[in-house]
């Protein structure tokens, strides 16, 4: 049976949008009070694309930029890069790729790819190829080695969003494992991670 745009934001799927939400805010402080070079603020929406669908996942990556933008106004024009991600990850999970780790460190990259071909345009275009980040120290680097300023914020951005998206994925990973079939059952793509299937 074919499920509606509708059907996706189910009463499960709904009470999973604050807790994705949640998990990228606090990923997000955790790395910042750690001083870490990554992000970790897209866990709970590739989560919550995994396996509760595409456009749930969107809407968390949204109303999570919009929260952090209230306290720095910069992640507004990446909340387009944090939807991307989302639907991203929810159509990876559509088609297997976070059923094992190697198919879930393929998903990292192409969502590494998804993330800096949204995210480096943004950042050149908005702010000039600059945000401030530890991006912004790799981006000075290549330019002062000669590189062009477009060439220098998507080398950035791949270097950075790489090591963030697949550690990203692989937490994904294991905290689906570790969710029980009954909660799985109640989602769309839950039934894909299921440890014993039900029959069709």
């Amino acid at each position: 049976m074919k499920r509606s745009f509708k059907d996706d934001f189910s009463l499960m799927a709904m009470l999973l949008i604050p807790i994705g939400v949640a998990i990228n805010i606090v990923g997000f402080q955790l790395t910042n009070v750690l001083r870490l070079p990554i992000f970790l603020d897209t866990i709970g929406t590739i989560l919550v694309g995994v396996i509760a669908g595409p456009w749930v996942a969107l809407l968390a990556g949204l109303i999570t930029n919009l929260i952090n933008a209230i306290f720095n106004p910069v992640y507004l024009p990446y909340a387009l890069t944090s939807m991307a991600i989302g639907v991203g990850a929810g159509l990876l999970s559509k088609f297997g790729f976070f059923k094992n780790v190697p198919k879930t460190i393929i998903s990292g990259i192409v969502i590494t790819l998804i993330a800096v071909v949204v995210s480096a345009p943004i950042t050149v275009l908005v702010f000039g190829g600059a945000t401030g980040n530890t991006s912004s120290l790799i981006t000075a680097t290549f330019l002062a080695s000669g590189q062009e300023l477009w060439t220098a914020v998507f080398s950035s951005s791949f270097i950075v969003e790489i090591a963030d998206k697949v550690v990203s994925v692989l937490i994904v990973f294991f905290i689906v494992k570790g969710m029980s079939d009954r909660y799985l059952s109640k989602l769309k793509y839950g039934h894909l991670y299921m440890k014993r299937r039900s029959r069709p």
